[in-house]
């Protein structure tokens, strides 16, 4: 892919420029804080969220495109750093902060409510940390120009024809809207039992070589979520995570078959997982290096507006303290978290030192695979949990053990989770300003607020949802977190790990791995981490998502990208779906008795419904793929 050119000198007088930052900065604040609370239920359903800067631009130039002139420009750069931010803090600690809840409840004992004040200034940490990390490799990421930058160049070309042509923006009421009201109905149905979770239930027996005559349940859901997130899924992606969901009602239906653990999917989807993570680093480190051998060799000057042009990336001495000064007090945080949940000094000192390396390398990481793959793409869960495999290895190396080791670990992971997050969608939304000719630290203002609204709105939305609907369970089953469970609650409680499982997973894995090393080898992009992020997702996500992609491949089968209105018209049902979970959690926990709103012991309504509303929702999803 080749990356556009970025633009002149910022053309608006000091004033103006000025005016249009405070504008982009309070608005996508206040978008950052809405999009972070309602992803959280999303996010601990699925476990996949999808980068959302060219969503936050399209919602910029529907709103006020017509309003602010020649500021727009300015406007739609600070406000989609700012208004994403807060969706880095809800993937960091929903993939995260659930895993106490959840080994609790699968060890049997009392489940501990979500501590809002630690996981917020685990969340804090986190965000301090990763924003200064990144913000001092500002340079090293950006000027290199081979970068794809995916979620970066679908902003800029956003707010390109947001500025040249600000009557092609999309209506929302067919977009948008409609996505809204249709998922908030449809999932307000499913939970209060109006409508069945699954609309049908295919169920095979098949025998499979090696193992035998198994049961297999491959349910079709009718929830807006799988299918909005699939619809900003290309098919080859979406195919791959129902080829994993294949995969998990396999290992499940073999499971039951011999008394083996439920909990067995998740060994294999991790050590599949594990492998694609493994496989992806050493490929774009090779990748890398012969990039830099090829451009040594060839060296050619560049225009001075070319993308190599390093100036406005430059950072003042100003902005060097102040990132350093976010590093400090990340870490700061960081201390005070571990001295919450009762770590004596030594320990502090030890995990803080480890959790300092960890985080600097792991951020940096991030930031640049994010640039290499996408933030949505980029292998989160895995870099996490190589953060968290060292981490546990030191705690156990200094004699933790047991539920106390897990319940000091876990804040910890939570921070460094955040961290990779934040730094997987700043070095996106900091390309985004590159792109449009704008210095990369005036968006850290931006970047900084959006995090920090996250990081306290997340915490309190995590603690709702639990208190409504439980994490861990069929409801939210917080995949990320419930994988993450099972290998702590392993070396902290168990002190075994199944073998036959890990070793079926990474066979899997390499499996996978030469699928997309002969696919890359015929131009096509094989995810090996989406086969392996299937696996541990419960199957019937992946037939959702394959679902909704499947719409939107069969209406505009050419188009690489989703169209602004199939975008809009995906997050509505995403949000829609959510909201309608996080109103009844509200309701819930204010002592609102809704059990008389569901149909109590009748019928509900007929199955046939669901088929119409599936459909239904189906269609509208490709009819605003079709429109663009």
């Amino acid at each position: 892919m080749s990356l556009p050119t970025p633009a002149g000198p910022d053309p608006l007088p000091p004033e103006a420029r000025a005016a249009a930052s405070r504008l982009g900065v309070l608005a996508g604040l206040v978008v950052s804080i809405l999009v972070a609370a309602a992803l959280v239920i999303s996010a601990a359903k699925v476990g996949i969220t999808p980068g959302v800067s060219p969503l936050v631009v399209l919602l910029g130039w529907v709103v006020l495109g017509a309003l602010l002139g020649p500021r727009l420009k300015r406007f739609l750069a600070i406000f989609q750093v700012t208004g994403s931010a807060g969706a880095a803090v809800t993937a960091g600690v929903v993939f995260t902060a659930p895993i106490l809840q959840i080994i609790a409840a699968e060890q049997g004992a009392p489940v501990p409510p979500v501590d809002v004040p630690l996981l917020i200034v685990a969340s804090l940490s986190g965000a301090l940390l990763g924003f200064g990390f990144v913000g001092l490799a500002t340079r090293r990421f950006l000027s290199d120009p081979r970068l794809p930058a995916p979620e970066a160049v679908a902003a800029d070309r956003l707010i390109e024809t947001a500025v040249e042509r600000p009557e092609a923006r999309p209506r929302l009421g067919p977009s948008l809207f409609a996505g809204l009201l249709s998922g908030f109905l449809v999932q307000a149905a499913l939970l209060l039992g109006w409508l069945a979770e699954e609309i049908h239930t295919l169920v095979l027996r098949p025998r499979l070589p090696l193992l035998g005559r198994i049961e297999l349940d491959l349910p079709l859901p009718a929830a807006p979520i799988y299918l909005g997130i699939g619809a900003l899924l290309t098919l080859p992606t979406a195919l791959l995570v129902f080829s994993g969901g294949l995969v998990n009602a396999v290992t499940t239906g073999y499971a039951a078959a011999h008394a083996m653990p439920p909990t067995t999917f998740r060994w294999v989807g991790g050590a599949a997982m594990v492998v694609a993570v493994l496989y992806s680093l050493i490929h774009y480190v090779a990748e890398g290096r012969a990039a830099a051998r090829a451009a040594s060799s060839h060296a050619a000057p560049t225009a001075p507006n070319s993308l190599t042009d390093v100036t406005l990336l430059e950072l003042s001495d100003e902005t060097r303290r102040a990132l350093y000064a976010s590093i400090a007090l990340g870490l700061v945080l960081l201390a005070a978290l571990m001295a919450m949940v009762g770590a004596p000094p030594g320990t502090i000192a030890v995990l803080g030192a480890v959790s300092f390396i960890l985080v600097s390398l792991l951020s940096g990481l991030g930031g640049l695979l994010s640039l290499q793959v996408g933030s949505s793409a980029s292998p989160v869960s895995g870099t996490v949990f190589m953060g968290m495999l060292v981490l546990s290895i030191t705690a156990l190396g200094i004699g933790l053990s047991g539920m106390a080791g897990v319940a000091l670990l876990v804040p910890i992971v939570v921070a460094a989770c955040v961290a990779i997050c934040a730094a997987n969608d700043s070095s996106q939304d900091y390309k985004t300003m590159q792109l449009n000719g704008y210095r990369v630290s005036d968006g850290f203002t931006g970047q900084l607020a959006g995090l920090i609204g996250g990081a306290v709105i997340v915490p309190i939305t995590l603690w709702m949802a639990h208190e409504a609907y439980a994490l861990g369970s069929p409801d939210l089953p917080a995949p990320q977190a419930s994988f993450f469970s099972t290998v702590l609650a392993s070396l902290f409680l168990d002190a075994e790990i199944p073998i036959g499982p890990v070793a079926a997973g990474a066979c899997l894995g390499l499996l996978a791995v030469a699928i997309e090393t002969a696919g890359r080898r015929r131009g096509l992009i094989l995810s090996s981490l989406a086969f392996a992020v299937g696996i541990y997702l419960p199957s019937v996500i992946g037939t959702g998502i394959m679902l909704g992609a499947t719409a939107r491949f069969l209406a505009n089968p050419r188009a690489p990208t989703a169209p602004h209105a199939g975008i809009l018209n995906a997050a509505g049902l995403i949000t829609g779906d959510a909201f309608a979970a996080l109103t009844l959690g509200v309701l819930i926990i204010a002592g609102v008795d809704h059990t008389g709103w569901g149909p109590g012991s009748g019928a509900g309504l007929p199955g046939l419904v669901g088929w119409v509303a599936l459909v239904a929702m189906l269609g509208w999803i490709g009819w605003n793929h079709r429109k663009g």
